[in-house]
């Protein structure tokens, strides 16, 4: 039933209650002694009166039905009035009948109303019975033909459909509204039994008076013990509702550890309480874990995070040096910032060895905190750690700078790929310098600004041309020029490395288009980067440009560095495999010979490899790297695969190399980058010569 449904029927019940109290108020009038009935109409105006009005009062509970009690109070007056000041015969059992009826059904209807929603049918039903008890009501209102024997029959009914109404209502799960409802049904049963005795002669009018007004006093003091229990859940759920938020707002709902606004605000209240503590502050992340996002998605990755953060917190809780990011409970050693990044503060004022052995023995322990592997289902990865640390009154005394020096500290280990770097004033300037090349560089692949050259790769014996390697070089100074490497690494750092390579591949198959056009049409071989590797459009891409130049991609190899490889995800691996599924050959670059990377090859049916020979620059006849160089060449020569030297700058190094038994060379002895606008010329120049 619906709000206004049941707000024109407390409308339509006042009308006829109005009437009832106008039409007897002489009666009333005439009476000078207070009767039994009209005490108890007194006794029940006294309770419910402040009762109802602290419902109204008490807005804040949607929960609370206001037409019941009301109804309720109004139903058990009419009662008192009827029994006291009419006749009684057949037509004060009426009137008597109607009060009950109008209360059952009201009552009945509310307990339907209290649940869950239900169904259109299910609301068609309801409101046909009420109607047809309203109309009932109506009728025995009027009537002089009703005996008290058939007045009990009706009363029974409708007791009968109020208990299968409770009935319906006791499926639910709630145990507070199991135990509203066994009270309303018992106090219901009791009312009736009383009844019951009345219409038979058994028990006085006052016997029954005084049992309606306890079946009522009964019902509203459940009534009053459902508000008050809504009032104490209301401000426990409030109390709760607080701490989750104070939960939500200092902690982090992946790891539930400490957040950086948090972690911050009791780092500085550690230092004003003790002012002789001196502070180092590290700042770690695992270094390969984007790629664990790439694959498994941040949900999965976050799984395996809360494992890491969880590991890493109890190998540290013990260590009483290490500041306490928790107010209560059990200290908390570890806090995470922004990103990947996680912190620990270490008082160094009782530190008996030097700053650095304690300082990379923590580092250490924190190293061997990592569990070797760490699994998701059927996905493993192994996670390397590293670190920055800066000290509080070295640095900065401000926290916040000093957190953010030994984050610069973290990304210069990064970058030199070292386990743990120290700040200091030089490593500040040069994280500044790194920001301003990552934006540049950002501005240099939006605006076209890069320089792209083609270097050959050829055949020593016959001097013929067999594929070019698309290379990049940025002049960002007139003193400064970064190569390929530099690029890329610049690229990684500033999350730019995708960009690079999807100029990298547009810039390849334009000069494709210019070889074909020039009927010297051969591969041309780029580089990707690992993250490169994990953009899942990249093969679709390729794939768009290939269609676009009207270029085969069999024309276009990848190479990939060998570290980057044996460090690749599944999806990495994935990515090459579709590479080759369009025609795309794959090539290790800087080539060890390490079972690893021999078990890569066969694999991913590798098309050749690259291997460094400058080395051989200087290099006495027998030493180690000439020995190495030789049994690579010698090792791909058996399994028949193509081999190019690379860095060959020198008629000296490419003669050594020869007689090594090298057929495939690249470097700067034969070009250092021919510019497409030079192709025609350069090609011409080197068929003329060869």
């Amino acid at each position: 039933m619906n709000y206004s449904t049941i707000r024109l029927t407390i409308l339509f019940s006042l009308a006829i209650i109005a009437n009832l109290l106008f039409s007897s108020f002489p009666v009333f009038a005439a009476s000078h002694l207070f009767s039994f009935i009209e005490f108890n109409i007194a006794f029940v105006l006294g309770l419910s009166l402040p009762v109802l009005l602290l419902v109204f009062v008490i807005t804040p509970l949607p929960a609370i039905n206001k037409c019941l009690p009301i109804l309720l109070t109004i139903t058990l007056l009419i009662l008192l009035y009827l029994l006291n000041y009419f006749p009684q015969d057949y037509g004060s059992i009426n009137l008597i009948l109607s009060a009950l009826i109008l209360q059952t059904s009201c009552y009945c209807s509310l307990n339907y109303k209290a649940g869950e929603s239900v169904s259109t049918l299910k609301l068609i039903v309801k409101n046909s019975i009420f109607i047809l008890l309203l109309c009932l009501f109506v009728f025995l209102l009027f009537s002089e033909l009703v005996s008290s024997q058939m007045a009990w029959l009706i009363f029974a009914s409708v007791q009968m459909l109020t208990v299968l109404s409770y009935i319906r209502l006791m499926h639910r799960n709630s145990p507070e509204i199991k135990s509203r409802l066994i009270n309303s049904l018992t106090v219901n049963v009791f009312f009736a039994i009383s009844v019951y005795f009345w219409f038979g002669g058994h028990v006085s009018l006052n016997a029954f008076v005084g049992a309606s007004v306890l079946t009522y006093l009964l019902t509203m003091a459940n009534a009053c013990w459902y508000l008050v229990n809504r009032l104490t859940n209301k401000a426990s759920e409030s109390k709760a509702l607080s701490a989750k938020s104070a939960f939500i707002e200092s902690y982090d709902p992946v790891t539930n550890l400490p957040n950086y606004q948090y972690a911050l605000s009791l780092f500085e209240h550690s230092l004003k309480l003790s002012a002789s503590a001196r502070y180092a502050v590290i700042v770690f992340k695992p270094t390969n874990f984007q790629q664990v996002n790439s694959v498994l998605g941040h949900h999965n990755s976050d799984i395996l995070l809360l494992q890491l953060a969880y590991s890493l917190q109890q190998s540290i809780v013990s260590h009483d040096e290490l500041l306490n990011f928790s107010e209560q409970g059990s200290p908390v050693r570890l806090a995470r910032l922004q990103g990947l990044h996680f912190l620990v503060a270490v008082d160094m004022s009782q530190n008996k060895h030097s700053d650095e052995i304690v300082i990379e023995k923590l580092c250490k322990e924190l190293v061997l905190a990592v569990p070797e592997p760490m699994s998701f289902k059927s996905f493993s990865s192994f996670f390397t750690l590293a670190f920055g640390v800066a000290f509080v009154g070295k640095s900065s005394n401000n926290v916040s700078e000093v957190i953010a020096h030994a984050e610069d500290a973290l990304l210069q280990a990064e970058q030199q790929h070292n386990q743990v770097s120290f700040f200091n004033e030089e490593l500040a300037i040069f994280n500044i310098q790194q920001l301003q090349k990552m934006e540049q560089l950002k501005h240099a692949i939006q605006d076209n600004t890069l320089q792209w050259t083609l270097q050959p790769q050829i055949k020593l014996k016959s001097k013929r041309i067999m594929a070019f390697e698309m290379q990049v070089t940025w002049q960002r100074k007139s003193d400064e020029l970064l190569d390929l490497a530099k690029i890329m690494s610049i690229a990684e750092q500033s999350g730019d490395a995708y960009a690079l390579s999807r100029k990298m591949v547009d810039q390849t198959f334009k000069s494709l288009v210019e070889l074909k056009g020039l009927n010297t049409l051969v591969p041309i071989a780029i580089k990707l980067t690992g993250d490169s590797l994990l953009e899942p459009d990249l093969v679709e891409y390729i794939e768009q440009q290939s269609l676009l130049h009207d270029v085969d991609c069999e024309f276009l190899l990848v190479e990939v560095h060998e570290a980057i490889l044996l460090k690749a995800s599944p999806q990495a691996k994935a990515s090459i495999d579709q590479l080759k599924s369009l025609g795309i050959n794959i090539v290790i670059d800087e080539f060890s010979g390490s079972y690893e990377a021999l078990r890569y090859i066969r694999r991913l049916a590798i098309s050749g490899i690259k291997i460094d020979c400058h080395m051989l620059a200087n290099t006495a006849s027998g030493s180690s790297d000439k020995a190495i160089i030789n049994a690579l060449i010698t090792l791909t020569r058996k399994m028949d695969l193509p081999l190019i030297g690379t860095n060959i700058n020198a008629l000296a190094i490419e003669e050594m190399f020869i007689a090594m038994g090298g057929e495939h060379a690249q470097g700067k002895h034969y070009s250092n980058g021919v510019n497409t606008k030079e192709l025609p010329h350069w090609l011409a120049a080197w068929q003329k010569q060869y």
